[in-house]
């Protein structure tokens, strides 16, 4: 009685699905020597009882076949299909990591280009402003608005040309 409960609130939780179904067969298999065989429909349901919400897509057809399915089929089609999720989460793990990789490197370009505009955009007589520095210049005179003292010591020590 207490390996048929086993057997009825049995759940994969974190195992793999190699080591789910042969916890499962075996408690079958005790079953089947003490008191009497379990049917492939009843093996069948327990297992996709205790699958959980990632197996759900194969779950359904599964249940809703015609035919029995044998345990040895069933078990080919779940370890399949956890090969199938492993895939998908390896390429999705890539794909974020790529994306991530690819968002990062376009920040460091921006952060450069504006570097080098700050820098090589300064020349004498024309009037720019560039956000971040503050940097304006106007009248022949750079000045960087962090001071005032700053400004007014640059205009009396470079003479306009």
């Amino acid at each position: 009685m207490q390996l048929k409960e086993e057997l009825t609130l049995i759940q994969r939780g974190n195992r793999s699905i190699l080591k789910y179904l042969h916890t499962v067969k075996a408690l079958a298999d005790e079953i089947a020597i003490i008191d009497h065989s379990i049917s492939d429909d009843d093996l069948t349901l327990y297992v996709l009882n205790g699958l959980g919400p990632g197996f759900q897509e194969i779950a359904a057809p599964i249940r809703t076949r015609e035919s029995s399915l044998t345990f040895e089929e069933l078990h080919d089609l779940l370890v399949g299909h956890e090969a199938y999720l492993r895939r998908l989460e390896t390429a999705t793990q890539q794909l974020v990591a790529s994306a991530n990789f690819m968002k990062m490197k376009q920040y460091a370009q921006r952060g450069n280009k504006s570097w080098s505009s700050n820098n090589y955009s300064n020349t004498r007589g024309h009037q720019s402003y560039h956000s971040g520095r503050n940097n304006i210049q106007h009248d022949g005179y750079q000045s960087n608005n962090y001071s005032s003292r700053s400004n007014n010591f640059n205009r009396r020590s470079q003479p306009k040309c």
